[in-house]
């Protein structure tokens, strides 16, 4: 019986564990970019999706990401990272980022799109480089309306 109850418990525990919703580093020059099958090679640009079950999704860039959940909805995702673009290699929550529009900013796909911590960086950077500030919710509608 005790022998019965520990592996039930070390199942559960295996289980649990391989469903982990973490946000799994980019393998920058190696990791393909799950939408257009580019190489994710910029370290200030990449993103990732990570669902309810642990799968993890990578992109290159935000704009795939986001074309990815406008096609499909954010409600099967735990996560969604995406890399500020003055802190490369560190994916960030994407909920909580905000997002700068700008012909003078090029992104690898080019969308033009670039994330950031602070609506306050952004309205800096607009004030320089031009362009629109979006949330999360907001540039998500974008890419909805473009379907």
């Amino acid at each position: 019986m005790i022998r019965f109850l520990l592996l039930t418990i070390l199942f559960i525990i295996a289980g649990l564990s391989s469903c982990s919703t973490e946000f799994k580093s980019i393998n920058y020059d190696v990791d393909q970019c799950a939408s257009c099958k580019m190489i994710i090679s910029d370290k200030r640009f990449g993103a990732e999706l990570v669902t309810k079950k642990g799968k993890v999704f990578k992109y290159d860039a935000a704009e795939c990401l986001f074309r990815e959940l406008a096609l499909e909805g954010s409600d099967k995702y735990a996560r969604i990272g995406v890399t500020h673009f003055n802190s490369p290699s560190k994916l960030q929550d994407g909920f909580a980022s905000f997002y700068l529009v700008s012909p003078n900013r090029p992104s690898p796909m080019g969308g033009n799109l670039s994330c950031y911590s602070s609506r306050e960086k952004v309205e800096h950077l607009v004030s320089e480089l031009g362009g629109f500030i979006y949330d999360f919710e907001g540039l998500l509608n974008m890419y909805i309306d473009e379907l």
